[in-house]
């Protein structure tokens, strides 16, 4: 709706997990390096973790981007009220093993099956579990299960963990110490510093076709930092309502003052939005 206004070729503050708009900052680089490293040595269990909006699902698909085409991947995106044998079915559909099986042994004997032949022909296979923070203790056991799927030489499957920081704190617990043993590689994907955000922003506008001072006036980093606290979802949220703000009035580029005026009445929304869920 604004990107004409603004000089966009497409909206550059999208909440989809477009890799195109990953800005490359200290912990999203070191986290891309350790999945991709991760995934093509085949090492077995990696470990995601960052709070809600932090970029993991972005990260996850520039990772992808960048390991060889022949990987197959399975994701597992509804980790909620899961059973262990209501995994096993998800992880045959995601790798598409056929016809449903009656136990969790005949699933595991079948995945093994697929693992090894991927093995023979020299594909990768890599099993990404997100929100896993969702999975009891059971499942995440289940999960270990899978990671003894291997030859002598060779993990026949990479398991990818994601989820926010409770996930590390159930990890922790001591009935999962041999899980937590095994995780060969892991990241934390940290805020963005106060001096990233401009950087940022300007990242996303120039994938979008435009230029960073034609669409923000000076001073608005700070608003967005206090705003957001450097989580880059909450970010983008903003960036779009002031720059659909700023077109209804027709103003460019947008003065700190818009960004502050729409922050303040988000923040308003978000603490009445606590309130209420604290009194219900």
């Amino acid at each position: 709706m604004y990107e004409a206004f603004f000089g966009l070729r497409e909206a550059p503050f999208s909440l989809t997990p477009d890799p195109r708009f990953l800005w490359p900052s200290e912990t999203h680089q070191e986290g891309l390096a350790a999945l991709v490293y991760g995934i093509t040595r085949r090492k077995g269990f990696l470990l995601l973790t960052g709070e809600v909006g932090a970029g993991k699902t972005t990260l996850l698909r520039a990772a992808l981007d960048q390991i060889p085409p022949d990987t197959e991947v399975a994701l597992v995106l509804n980790t909620s009220d899961l059973r262990p044998l209501d995994l096993l079915k998800l992880i045959s559909s995601e790798f598409r093993l056929g016809e449903r099986m009656e136990s969790k042994v005949d699933y595991v004997i079948a995945l093994n099956a697929y693992l090894l032949d991927r093995l023979r022909t020299g594909g990768n296979t890599v099993l990404i579990i997100d929100e896993a923070q969702n999975l009891d203790h059971a499942l995440l056991e289940e999960v270990r299960l899978l990671s003894n799927l291997e030859t002598d030489t060779e993990k026949l499957l990479q398991i990818v963990l994601t989820g926010q920081p409770e996930l590390k704190a159930k990890l922790s617990a001591r009935d999962l110490r041999q899980l937590r043993q095994r995780i060969a590689i892991e990241h934390h994907v940290q805020a963005l510093g106060r001096e990233e955000i401009g950087p940022f922003l300007a990242h996303r506008i120039q994938v979008a076709g435009g230029r960073y001072e034609e669409v923000f006036g000076p001073g608005v980093e700070p608003i967005f930092y206090a705003f957001s606290h450097g989580i880059p979802r909450l970010l983008c949220l903003l960036a779009d309502r002031v720059l659909l703000a700023a077109f209804a009035k027709q103003v460019k580029p947008v003065p700190a003052a818009l960004v502050e005026a729409k922050a303040k009445a988000m923040e308003a929304v978000r603490f009445g939005a606590a309130l209420e869920a604290a009194d219900g």
